[in-house]
C-alpha cells in the first residue's frame, strides 16, 4: 500500500500534530504503514490512541516505541503484512545461514518471537570459530577520491562499515528548499577567501576556561539580572512608566513584568503558569497567571515578558495583555572598504555518518561538493563524533575519539587546502571525544594524547590555519556580515516547552515562532530550566550566551525541518543535519550581497538560501 509523506502529514494535521513531525519522523510513519500494510487514516488513529494512553509526545523514540509494543498487539491479522498471515519466513534453517547483516536486516521486520530467535542466532554467528567473517564485515569503504588526496577510506577508521541506504541514496544534490532572490547569483564561487572574527572578542571562551564554578547566589543574580535587562528594554519600547509589584492586591490595571515559570513538574499548560518577578519590582515573588480572557499568546518556560491586567485577591494576576517583546538593534552594515562582493558560504550540521557505524562517506560527499564550488567560508558544526552513534556507543572502537576527530579534521584540512576557503568548526555537547558538558561551551583543541602516550599540538597533526575553532554559541563576523549561531538543539527544546494559542506574529509558521523567541529574547538559549542534558553555567551564559546585536544571519541547527527564513529582518537557518538516522540528510548554501546589505534596511532581502540534499 503506497502511503505519502503527504497522506500522513494531512491526517496528522486533523489533530493539530502536521507541523510537530518531520521528515526523518514522516519517514519512520511510512515505513510502519508499509510493514503492516496499513493506510495513514489507520496510523495516525492508533498513534492517537497510543499517545493518549501512555501520554507521550510525537518523537523518532516514542515512534520506535509504537511500532515495537503497541501496533502487534493491537493490529488484527488482516491488517498486518501478507508475509504475517501465512508460515513464518524465519526458520532454524534460514537463520542459521544468514550472514550477521542479513540478521539485522531481517529483525527489524520480525515478530517479538523472531526477534528472539534472531538473537540466538546472531550468538552463534559471533562465537570465536567465526571470528574471521567477523573481521571480514569492518571494511573500508574505497570510494571514488575527491580533489586533492581526500578519500573516505583516510577519512573512516579502519572499522567503519558502509551504510547501504546511504549510499544507495537517489536524490543527492536535490534541492529541497528554497529563500531569497536566486537568480542572478552564482553558488560556485572563487575561492576569495574571508576574514572570521568574534563580533565581541571578551566574549570569546577559551579551551582552558573553568566551568560549573558557579555559587548559587551567583546563578540567582544572573537570573534576576536577566529579567531587569529585558524588563528594561521592554518599559523603553512601550514606554512604560512603571512596572507594579505583581504580588500586591490591586482594583485597577497594573503592568508587570517577570520570567515565565511552570507550577509544577512536567510541561507546562494554560492552567500553570506562574510569572517570577525581579527583586527590585516584586522582591522576587511570584503569581498565577489567568490567560482565560487572552485570544493570542505564545509562552515558554524561561521567556521574560511584561504584561497588563488585575490582580484582585494578591493570588492571581489576570492578564488583559501582553506587551510584545523587541529584537535587539542590527549591527552596521560592511563598510564601503570591505569586500564589497559577494559572501558565499557553506554549513553542515552533524552528525557526519550514519547511525549505525562510523563510516563518514557523508563528509567525504560534502568535501567533495566544497572542492567543487569552493565557496568563502564553510561553517561546519558538530556533533563529529556522535555520542548517539550505536557503534561508538558500543565501546569497540580500535581508536579513541579524540583520534577519530584529529583525524577528520587533518582530512578535512589537507582536502580544502589552497581552496581559499575558511573553515569554521563549531563545538558540540554530543561529541563524545569533548571533555566540555557545559553550555556556553569552549571550542575544541586539538592539543590531545593519543592512545600511544604522545601528545601532538595542531600543527603535528597537520591543522592549517584555514580551520578555525570556535565555542558554542558564538557571534562571528564574515567579511563585515554579522553571523550568529549555537549547535544546542534550542528549536527542539523550545517546541517541547511551548504553549502557543492563536496565530503569533504576521505571516509566521511555528518554526518561524520559535526562531523570534531567540531575537525577542536576546539570548541563544532562554529556555528556563534547561532539559537534564543541557547543563547551563550561568556566569559563562551571561557574558557569552546573549545575543549582543540582532545578526544578520542566524544559524539554529535542529532535528526539525529544515527552514530559511525572514524573522523581523534576520535571515534565520536551520540547515537540517547531514545524516538523519541511516539516510543522508542536507546542508545549506548561502549567499549574501554584501553590497545590497549596506542598501536594504533588511539585511535578509540581502541574502540568499536554498537547501540541498547531500
Amino acid at each position: 500500500m503506497a502511503v505519502s509523506f503527504e497522506d500522513i502529514s494531512d491526517e496528522l494535521d486533523v489533530f493539530g500534530l502536521g507541523d510537530d513531525v518531520d521528515d526523518n519522523q514522516l519517514q519512520k510513519l511510512q515505513e510502519i504503514c508499509q510493514s503492516y500494510n496499513i493506510n495513514a487514516n489507520a496510523l495516525v488513529n492508533q498513534w492517537m490512541a497510543f499517545s493518549a494512553s501512555r501520554k507521550v509526545d510525537l518523537d523518532t523514540d516514542n515512534i520506535e516505541i509504537f511500532d515495537r509494543e503497541w501496533l502487534p498487539k493491537k493490529l488484527s491479522v488482516s491488517q498486518q503484512t501478507p508475509k504475517a498471515k501465512g508460515k513464518s519466513f524465519l526458520n532454524k534453517n534460514t537463520i542459521n545461514s544468514a550472514l550477521e547483516d542479513q540478521l539485522e536486516i531481517i529483525g527489524s521486520y520480525a515478530t517479538p518471537e523472531e526477534k528472539s530467535q534472531i538473537a540466538q542466532a546472531a550468538k552463534r554467528q559471533l562465537t570465536p570459530e567465526n571470528n574471521n567473517n567477523k573481521n571480514k564485515r569492518f571494511i573500508g569503504f574505497n570510494g571514488s577520491p575527491a580533489v586533492k588526496t581526500f578519500s573516505p577510506t583516510s577519512l573512516s577508521p579502519a572499522s567503519a562499515t558502509p551504510s547501504a541506504k546511504f549510499s544507495s541514496r537517489s536524490n543527492s544534490g536535490e534541492t529541497v528548499f528554497k529563500f531569497g532572490n536566486l537568480s542572478g547569483h552564482s553558488w560556485q564561487g572563487e575561492g576569495q577567501g574571508c576574514k572570521v572574527s568574534y563580533y565581541d572578542e571578551s566574549s570569546c571562551l577559551t579551551p582552558q576556561m573553568k566551568y560549573m564554578f558557579q555559587k548559587m547566589m551567583d546563578k540567582a543574580g544572573a537570573l534576576n539580572e536577566m529579567i531587569e535587562d529585558m524588563s528594561q528594554s521592554l518599559q523603553n519600547a512601550h514606554g512604560i512608566e512603571d512596572f507594579g509589584h505583581l504580588a500586591l492586591p490591586s482594583q485597577e490595571l497594573v503592568t508587570v513584568s517577570g520570567r515565565i515559570c511552570c507550577d509544577s513538574i512536567g510541561r507546562l499548560n494554560n492552567q500553570s503558569v506562574l510569572l517570577e518577578g525581579s527583586r527590585d519590582s516584586s522582591a522576587g515573588k511570584s503569581i498565577s497567571l489567568d490567560l482565560s480572557e487572552l485570544k493570542q499568546y505564545s509562552l515558554f518556560p524561561g521567556q521574560i515578558i511584561a504584561c497588563e491586567g488585575v490582580n484582585n485577591t494578591g493570588k492571581k494576576f489576570v492578564v488583559k495583555k501582553i506587551f510584545e517583546s523587541q529584537t535587539l538593534p542590527h549591527p552596521e552594515s560592511p563598510g564601503e572598504q570591505e569586500n564589497a562582493k559577494l559572501l558565499r558560504m557553506m554549513v553542515a550540521v552533524g552528525p557526519y555518518a550514519p547511525s549505525d557505524g562510523i563510516d563518514y562517506s557523508p563528509l567525504s560527499d560534502l568535501i567533495k561538493v566544497i572542492n567543487r564550488d569552493k565557496p568563502d567560508c564553510c561553517v561546519l558544526v558538530g556533533p563529529f563524533v556522535d555520542t548517539k552513534n550505536s557503534t561508538i556507543n558500543s565501546g569497540e572502537l580500535q581508536e579513541t575519539y579524540e583520534e577519530i576527530f584529529n583525524k577528520q579534521m587533518e582530512e578535512i584540512s589537507h582536502a580544502t587546502h589552497g581552496l581559499g576557503c575558511k573553515i569554521v568548526i563549531v563545538s558540540s555537547s554530543r561529541d563524545a571525544h569533548s571533555c566540555y558538558s557545559v553550555y556556553p561551551q569552549p571550542p575544541y583543541s586539538l592539543s590531545t594524547h593519543f592512545s600511544d602516550g604522545s601528545k601532538k599540538s595542531s600543527a603535528q597533526v597537520g591543522i592549517t590555519k584555514d580551520l578555525i575553532f570556535v565555542s558554542d554559541p558564538a557571534t562571528l563576523v564574515i567579511n563585515g556580515v554579522v553571523i550568529g549561531l549555537t549547535s544546542t538543539d534550542i528549536l527542539m527544546h523550545l517546541t517541547k516547552s511551548e504553549i502557543s494559542i492563536g496565530q503569533q506574529g504576521a505571516g509566521l509558521d511555528r518554526m518561524g515562532r520559535l526562531a523570534q523567541h531567540i531575537l525577542h529574547q536576546h539570548s541563544y538559549y532562554p529556555l528556563y530550566p534547561a532539559p537534564d542534558d543541557v547543563n547551563i553555567d550561568y556566569d559563562l551564559w551571561e557574558t557569552s550566551a546573549r545575543l549582543p546585536v540582532t545578526p544578520h544571519i542566524l544559524l539554529l541547527p535542529s532535528d526539525l525541518k529544515a527552514f530559511a527564513k525572514d524573522i523581523d529582518g534576520c535571515c534565520c537557518i536551520n540547515p537540517g543535519r547531514l545524516t538523519t538516522g541511516l539516510v543522508g540528510g542536507t546542508f545549506a548554501q548561502v549567499v549574501v550581497d554584501t553590497l545590497a546589505l549596506r542598501s536594504s534596511s533588511s539585511p535578509a532581502a540581502a541574502c540568499a538560501v536554498k537547501i540541498v540534499k547531500i
